[in-house]
């Protein structure tokens, strides 16, 4: 089945603001905040929450420095001992979840 996308829906929709002409005024059934001409907006603890995880997690390298350091230093040392048998576990644990992801298993 084919579908052709000509533009946008013209008809318009609920909790939409139109673009054309109307920007600053408020949604229906929003509160208009009479002395600056903004529309009145609560924003929740939990969002807060969720908008400063987002701006750490964008600021973070994700990379335990400690961690590397650690084994870094255990490397250079002769002291870092390699479980194969867990190295091998972990690839086959990893191959088992990307299957089942992908729908082979």
């Amino acid at each position: 089945m084919t579908m052709k996308i000509s533009g946008l829906d013209p008809r318009p929709s609920v909790g939409v603001v139109p673009s054309a002409g109307t920007r600053g005024k408020p949604v229906e059934g929003q509160n208009e905040d009479q002395s600056s001409g903004r529309p009145n907006v609560e924003v929740s603890a939990s969002a807060r929450r969720m908008a400063d995880l987002e701006s750490r997690v964008a600021t973070s390298s994700g990379i335990n420095e400690a961690k590397v350091e650690a084994i870094r230093l255990a490397l250079e040392r002769g002291e870092y001992q390699i479980d194969s048998k867990k190295i091998a576990d972990q690839l086959m644990k990893l191959d088992w979840e990307i299957g089942k992801a992908s729908g082979r298993v």
